[in-house]
């Protein structure tokens, strides 16, 4: 791709008020911030947030989930028969409309409702069980304090899943079988989590755990144990029979010593047994020839929330550093206007091989180029300059600055899919 086509406009200055990832997407014009919570993606953005999606969604294909979509648009009446439309409008966190017959609306903000009016005339019988779905779509929740840019914000995408069991034993087992796949989707984006016993809240159900990235911007808390790597929330801790509980499960652990660490959650899975499927007749015929309701999960990851927490975890003060996984591109191409020929001739034959590079063929100063590249910080800077040997490249790691020369041949190697 052309970076005179990708609508970028760089600046010098860099603002202080959000995280340093943040200040330097809004520096890099790949993030607009129109009010507070609210925001607009550029290209780059984009492009990484669909590759960290079709990461996502092979994770969970491999573990038998299956993908619907859900409408954001929900009825008020699917949220009375759970019980949560009051509680909802009523602490502020649900955006709430009326449409031209007074029949009143929300923007999800999460989607239990909507699945389980979605599949509960579908799943009838005990042989149509047990069933996994999950969706990747935009949530509305009306923030008390939007954070950190993309980190907490008032419409952000999430990967929210729920599936469906004949007894407690199934979904326990669905359960643990989601967190492994959750930590291994973690473990390959370069994030390292630490799953933390949570509050339900309004959600409903007993138990639930959420994903933690240690990191100073974020606005939760945990106690952490440096030595078995285990967390909990705090918010845990501040009940008296979860901190009991917790101190005879682990006697030998002194909670008053532990490191109060801040982290971002990332991801959080519930148990929610009956609550739904009760509130909602939600049933299915048993063998025993029984109506039964359904034992139910639910896993959500914030899509744009872990996005942001990669770039905050892999940035530095000239700019962000990708993760190759999910680099919108794997490198930029700078050249010296008399080799400009040979730039764009290289360009084409690496994109013929299927290597994803920008040229950088604005009209800037050789300079003010190179400081953009690692500025947007894709994985590998490729200069076509005086330094290098005939027949070779100047070729620069973003991550520690490694520099070397590579032909064409070797540069493809390395940029190849």
């Amino acid at each position: 791709m052309k970076m005179s086509k990708l609508a970028i406009r760089t600046s010098k200055v860099r603002g202080q008020e959000e995280a340093l990832s943040q200040e330097i997407l809004f520096q890099s014009s790949l993030l607009k911030r129109h009010s507070a919570g609210i925001y607009s993606m550029g290209p780059l953005l984009v492009k990484s947030r669909n590759k960290l999606i079709e990461l996502l969604r092979e994770k969970l294909s491999d573990a038998d989930c299956v993908e619907i979509s859900l409408s954001s648009l929900q009825p008020a009446r699917l949220w009375q028969e759970s019980g949560r439309w009051n509680v909802y409008k009523d602490s502020r966190q649900m955006f709430t409309l009326q449409d031209r017959n007074d029949t009143w609306y929300c923007l999800g903000p999460t989607h239990e409702e909507m699945v389980v009016d979605f599949l509960r005339n579908i799943l009838v019988s005990y042989r149509d069980l047990p069933v996994n779905v999950f969706q990747i779509s935009m949530k509305y929740r009306d923030e008390i304090r939007t954070h950190g840019g993309l980190l907490r914000s008032k419409e952000f995408m999430m990967a929210d899943g729920y599936s469906f069991h004949t007894s407690f034993e199934d979904m326990a087992e669905e359960y643990l079988k989601m967190r492994k796949a959750y930590s291994e989707f973690f473990a390959t984006l370069g994030l390292a989590t630490v799953p933390v016993k949570a509050v339900n809240a309004e959600m409903g159900g007993r138990v639930s755990e959420e994903f933690m990235v240690i990191c100073d911007i974020g606005e939760d808390k945990l106690l952490y144990d440096e030595a078995t790597g285990l967390g909990w929330n705090m918010e845990v801790l501040e009940i008296p029979q979860e901190r009991d509980a917790l101190r005879k499960r682990y006697p030998d652990l002194c909670f008053e010593t532990l490191r109060r660490r801040s982290c971002i959650e990332v991801g959080h899975i519930f148990q929610l047994g009956t609550y739904y499927s009760q509130g909602m007749n939600a049933c299915f015929i048993d063998r025993d020839g029984k109506k039964k309701p359904y034992f139910m999960g639910c896993y959500g990851i914030g899509i744009n929330r872990t996005l942001a927490t990669c770039l905050e975890m892999n940035c530095d003060e000239k700019g962000l550093v990708w993760p190759e996984k999910i680099a919108p591109y794997s490198a930029v191409m700078v050249y010296a206007e008399e080799k400009r020929a040979e730039a764009f001739a290289c360009y084409e034959a690496l994109r013929k091989r299927g290597a994803e590079v920008l040229l950088d063929d604005r009209a800037m100063r050789f300079g003010e180029k190179l400081k953009d590249a690692k500025l947007l910080g894709v994985p590998y800077l490729v200069i076509l300059g005086k330094k290098a040997p005939e027949g070779t490249m100047e070729v620069e790691k973003r991550v520690n600055g490694e520099k070397c020369f590579l032909s064409f041949e070797k540069l493809a190697d390395l940029l190849k899919p």
